[in-house]
């Protein structure tokens, strides 16, 4: 489908309010809103397979609720408002912190929960190509157990999503905030210091060791001149950072007997029980890898943290992300729900796939009106064709031309067009024309005459009585 793009009329009628986006925000049109929908339907297809339930929440949510769990950073992206209660409420920030509301709220829900959920999410950040203030994720979470079978089962349907999406070359890149608490401490650093130092880290892929160092000890100017204060460390410990940030990739094994090495065996448990796990679904270190440098932002991650890169779109960053988060829950009960979720970033992951190269087929036939006084039949002809399955647009627009609902069919990215004029009434039949084939001609005839005679070509008449079935089969061999 041709895209319309964005126009201001040089003048306009006062008192006319331009037509704009708020800052931060904006429309997908068919196009992408089509190729969206498919996304969101593999992914569902996909998780529902694995045993995973839908729910939804609203998007407001009391603002204690979501206070408190992203860090100051993050809580500062929150969009707060009053309700008309004068209550103060907020955006949702994520889907997690909502699912631990309903999961303590409603406490007769199956345990373990096995829950999906997908919709949109709104953080104040500052806008940039490819960020916005609004974007959709899709959750995949299971509560309720403290087992690494969890972790392999939500990487596990990830991967698989991922792949009949077509993401191409990914990797799931997993670390351990187990493993991050031991940096801590073979660093000297003091534990409360933790999630400073978390947050730093979490920026090495985007901004190199160079400015990781700087972050750590003195400081640096961003990009944009702001500085960055610095945490103060000492060359010691960033000179034991550095150690940890060195050691080896690769396969898994060699990554974790590194790790045990340095930062001792307790450090990566949980990351050995889920590598056996991984093992066991074929998911190997060329799919699942043990990244030390993976430090995720959010600070409610208690265990294995994990991100997924395409390797070929590094520009894109992480498209989905999660970990184990086992004390969200107890904020609003006493009981013990561990946890452990995974997110795709379903608008990052569209941008860093873009275009394929093939136009989304939205629309299977269009109905062209070449004689007003018939439409009842033509009203009729979309009908049987709809009842068939056939996705079907009748034309409702007020030109008579064949040209211009033909040049329609092809905006709307139809395969097929059905031309019913006089002769094809007196005649019986329907004439089927393969737009596809025909816009090679479109682009090559430039004289009336010779666009003619090419687009005979490519059509064909079929008898009325009949014709669905050969609609069918022929859109099955395009």
């Amino acid at each position: 489908m041709k895209e319309s793009v964005p126009t201001t009329p040089a003048s306009r009628t006062a008192g006319t309010i331009e037509p704009q986006n708020v800052k931060g925000f904006r429309d997908l049109l068919p196009r992408y809103a089509y190729r969206k929908n498919e996304i969101i339907s593999v992914i569902r297809r996909v998780y529902e397979s694995y045993g995973f339930l839908p729910v939804e929440t609203p998007g407001l949510e009391y603002l204690e609720i979501l206070l408190g769990e992203y860090g100051e950073e993050n809580t500062k992206q929150i969009f707060r408002f009053k309700s008309p209660e004068e209550q103060d409420v907020a955006l949702r920030f994520d889907l997690t912190v909502p699912l631990a509301r309903i999961v303590a709220q409603y406490a007769d829900l199956p345990k373990p929960f096995k829950r999906y959920q997908v919709g949109s999410v709104w953080r104040a950040d500052k806008p940039d190509p490819g960020r916005f203030r609004e974007f959709t994720q899709f959750d995949v979470d299971v509560v309720g157990t403290s087992s690494q079978l969890a972790e392999a089962e939500v990487i596990g349907a990830v991967v698989k999503a991922l792949n009949e999406i077509g993401a191409g070359d990914f990797s799931v890149n997993v670390n351990s905030r187990k493993v991050l608490n031991a940096v801590v401490k073979y660093s000297g650093i003091q534990p409360e210091r933790a999630k400073d130092v978390f947050r730093v880290l979490d920026k090495l892929n985007k901004v190199g060791i160079e400015n990781i160092e700087l972050e750590l000890t003195n400081g640096r100017r961003d990009a944009s001149g702001d500085f960055i204060p610095g945490l103060g460390l000492t060359d010691a410990n960033v000179g034991r950072i550095k150690d940890y940030l060195a050691l080896p990739r690769g396969e898994r094994k060699s990554v974790l007997n590194e790790l045990s090495g340095l930062l001792g065996a307790d450090s990566c448990d949980d990351l050995r029980s889920l590598d056996a796990f991984l093992d066991v679904l074929g998911l190997g270190s060329d799919i699942v890898a043990y990244d030390p440098t993976i430090a995720r932002g959010l600070d409610y991650y208690t265990g294995p943290v994990f991100e997924v890169n395409i390797k070929d779109k590094p520009q894109f960053g992480s498209v989905a992300g999660g970990g184990r988060y086992d004390n969200l829950v107890k904020r609003f009960t006493d009981a013990e729900l561990p946890a452990v979720g995974f997110s795709i970033g379903v608008d990052r992951l569209l941008a860093a796939l873009g275009e394929n190269g093939t136009e989304p087929a939205f629309t299977d036939v269009v109905v062209t009106i070449m004689d007003r006084d018939k439409t009842g039949e033509y009203l009729r002809i979309a009908d049987e064709l709809r009842k068939a399955g056939v996705r079907t647009d009748l034309y409702l627009g007020q030109e008579k031309g064949l040209r211009k609902q033909l040049q329609y069919a092809d905006r709307v990215a139809a395969r097929l067009a059905i031309i019913v004029g006089s002769n094809e009434l007196e005649k019986g039949v329907v004439t089927v024309k393969d737009l596809k084939a025909g816009e090679s001609v479109s682009k090559d005839a430039s004289q009336r005459e010779e666009w003619l005679k090419k687009s005979r070509e490519i059509q064909r008449e079929i008898p009325r009585e009949g014709f669905v079935a050969e609609i069918v089969k022929l859109l099955s061999e395009l």
